[in-house]
């Protein structure tokens, strides 16, 4: 089975064993109408309309969401995840800031795959912070199923605009990347709803800052590496 097939079969798997914890920790569907493992795969969908919109459209529009915009949009993620780790605590903000920005400078000559040390990076961050939500998701969903309800409303279009980016950087090498790129993603999350659901505790206020905060400075970086090489390469003369 290639790297695309076992994704797929991963993430299949995973939404398939979260019926039984949903019953087991008995989330009163009636509260809202749907019934857990039915939320996760609407955001699951939602995120991977981000990542087809990517497939479909990379190198057949006029306007390439791998292009001009991606920079800003992966740089906006980041500072989006630091808005959100800084209000939980500070310190670890700053902390995971460093940490974030300095991992993607320390490698950036040590890409895992064929697509650079950007979108690997990317890739990892995208996807910690995805497994993260997941885990949020499943414990406020347990507590509290129309709140629950709201929050996946909310992390379903920012997910996809993560897959979108991480797509993005993933298609220039080809859709095949760009699909396995969009699928770990979707993984991770499903991993997280997950975890979240079989322990239904929330994260350490500290422990989340420090996660959002590394992802944050990781996307930082990228979007500021992806502006200055397309610069560079959009002012090279053909």
């Amino acid at each position: 089975m290639n790297s695309t097939g076992q994704h797929a079969a991963a993430l299949t798997v995973c939404l398939a064993l979260l019926s039984t914890p949903a019953s087991a920790h008995g989330v009163a569907a009636d509260a809202t109408g749907l019934a857990f493992p039915l939320v996760v795969a609407g955001v699951v969908l939602v995120s991977l309309l981000g990542g087809g919109f990517v497939l479909v459209a990379y190198g057949r529009l006029p306007w390439s969401p791998g292009r001009a915009a991606l920079p800003a949009l992966v740089f906006a993620l980041g500072a989006a995840a630091l808005a959100i780790a800084v209000t939980r605590a500070a310190a670890a903000t700053f902390v995971g800031l460093a940490a974030g920005i300095g991992v993607v400078y320390a490698v950036r000559d040590a890409a895992i795959t064929d697509c650079g040390t950007c979108a690997d990076a990317a890739l990892g961050a995208v996807t910690l912070h995805r497994g993260l939500e997941g885990v949020v998701l499943a414990t406020v969903y347990a507590a509290d199923a129309a709140l629950g309800l709201a929050g996946a409303l909310v992390v379903a279009g920012h997910a996809a605009a993560e897959t979108a980016a991480v797509g993005s950087l993933y298609a220039p090498a080809g859709r095949r990347y760009a699909l396995a790129a969009v699928l770990v993603v979707q993984t991770g999350f499903v991993v997280g709803v997950a975890a979240g659901w079989q322990v239904a505790i929330g994260v350490p206020p500290t422990a989340e800052a420090g996660l959002l905060a590394l992802v944050g400075g990781v996307l930082l970086a990228v979007g500021s590496r992806e502006a200055r090489r397309r610069h560079v390469r959009d002012a090279v003369p053909a």
